[in-house]
C-alpha cells in the first residue's frame, strides 16, 4: 500500500513539475535576450516583402519585426516558434523545389552577430 502511495505521489510531483515548466517557459522566452541574428535582404530579393512583413498589408504596426514581436506581451512567448516556422518553412520549401534555399538546419546560418559576414 505504501508503494502505491509513493508512486502516486511521484506521479503527482512530476505532473506538477511539467505543468510549472509549461507555464514558466513563455515567461522565460519573453524576458530572454534574443540570439544575434543577421538577415540579408539582398539575398531575399525574389521574395515578396509582404510574405514576411504582414504589417504592410494589415496595418498591424511599423518598424522592425523583432521589436514588435518581442515587445508585445501576447506575441513574445511565440517569437522563436513564429520566426523559425516562417524562415525554415520557406527555406525547406525552396529546397524541395530544388531552388537555392540557404540554411535549413544550421543555426549559425542565421544566428550571427551583426558584425559577422
Amino acid at each position: 500500500m505504501s508503494r502505491r502511495w509513493g508512486w502516486g505521489l511521484l506521479g503527482a510531483l512530476l505532473t506538477s513539475l511539467v505543468a510549472l515548466a509549461a507555464w514558466y517557459r513563455p515567461v522565460v522566452i519573453a524576458e530572454a535576450p534574443l540570439l544575434p541574428m543577421t538577415f540579408g535582404h539582398a539575398d531575399h530579393r525574389d521574395v515578396a516583402c509582404t510574405q514576411c512583413h504582414h504589417n504592410f498589408t494589415d496595418d498591424s504596426g511599423a518598424g522592425i519585426c523583432i521589436d514588435c514581436h518581442k515587445n508585445t506581451p501576447e506575441l513574445a512567448p511565440l517569437i522563436e516558434e513564429q520566426f523559425h516556422t516562417l524562415c525554415r518553412d520557406c527555406h525547406a520549401q525552396r529546397s524541395l523545389s530544388r531552388e537555392a534555399s540557404g540554411p535549413l538546419r544550421a543555426c549559425e546560418g542565421c544566428h550571427l552577430p551583426d558584425d559577422m559576414p
